[in-house]
């Protein structure tokens, strides 16, 4: 991979990081573009019923969060299961007959119910409220429900999205692809910004690597990656997602304190009432009290730390 040149800063990537620019960042009534405190987006990784995102919306607004995030399009890493995350019960149907692609219409339909939810609770709560988009003939049915979209990592160079989300009123968080340089989510916020769309925000998901403690290691918390995109692109919010990132539940609010400590604007974390059943990725999601916990240490280290460790 390619080092970001001073040739770059002036022919491939001058408008993402231009040095004196305010950028606005408004997710419905909440206004994200305070670099000087820490904004934390919380929730499931999958919607699963409004109870339980009602109880989730409650809980981490009680806790201090400042949105609520929900999935409910799901990419998942295989084919054998619900499109939309629910996990399959009966042990006794094959793989074979798990395997049921939905059409796009009776995808967006079940998809439509949960974002219902999601909206909903984060109403009720006063939290705005952020999902994943994956097809970019989602973004006018979404946009009823959603304060900002999420690219998730697999689509940091999803052409289609962009040009649809570009032409969005919403605001956008691009995640890092694992695989991918500093430099190349750069270029992807570039594509942005020529096709005049500015209020995005980045996200550090980790980045895939064999020297790990285990092999079962999802990604490494690139830390440094906060501090290069402060440097580089110093108008665009940082985020880190610690539950994707390390994927064990033991480790998120250890990441979640160093990112913090690094300079990082804001947190993605995964919460659920009953971690161990979650639909989807039961490993990392914190419990409740965990996130009040953790939380607590972010306020603490805020104020001794002033944001500017890097």
């Amino acid at each position: 991979m390619k080092d970001i040149s001073s040739g770059d800063l002036i022919n491939n990537i001058p408008l993402v990081t231009r040095k004196d620019y305010t950028r606005i960042i408004k997710a419905g009534k909440l206004k994200l573009n305070n670099k000087a405190q820490v904004t934390v987006i919380a929730g499931p990784c999958t919607v699963e019923s409004k109870p339980q995102i009602m109880e989730i919306a409650k809980n981490i607004k009680s806790s201090g969060a400042k949105m609520l995030r929900g999935g409910v399009f799901k990419p998942l890493t295989f084919p054998y299961g619900d499109p939309l995350g629910r996990p399959d019960t009966d042990s006794s149907v094959t793989t074979g007959d798990r395997w049921k692609i939905l059409s796009k219409n009776e995808l967006f339909k079940k998809a439509e119910i949960r974002l219902g939810y999601l909206k909903e609770a984060g109403e009720k709560y006063g939290l705005p409220v952020i999902s994943e988009i994956l097809y970019a003939d989602s973004v006018k049915m979404m946009s009823t429900y959603v304060d900002m979209f999420q690219i998730g990592y697999r689509h940091m160079f999803n052409m289609d999205l962009i040009e649809a989300l570009s032409a969005s009123k919403k605001p956008i968080m691009i995640k890092r692809h694992s695989g991918e340089s500093i430099r190349s989510l750069l270029g992807v916020a570039e594509h942005f910004e020529v096709r005049g769309k500015h209020d995005f925000v980045f996200c550090e998901r980790g980045v895939s690597t064999p020297h790990t403690h285990s092999i079962e290691s999802r990604a490494i918390v690139d830390i440094q990656a906060i501090c290069a995109l402060n440097e580089y692109a110093p108008s665009v919010m940082v985020f880190v997602d610690p539950s994707h990132a390390t994927f064990k539940r033991s480790y998120v609010s250890a990441v979640s304190r160093a990112a913090v400590a690094a300079g990082a604007d804001g947190l993605l974390v995964e919460v659920h009432p009953e971690p161990d059943k979650a639909w989807v990725d039961p490993l990392q999601a914190l419990n409740f009290k965990d996130f009040d916990l953790l939380m607590k240490d972010i306020t603490a280290i805020v104020k001794i730390s002033k944001k500017d460790k890097c």
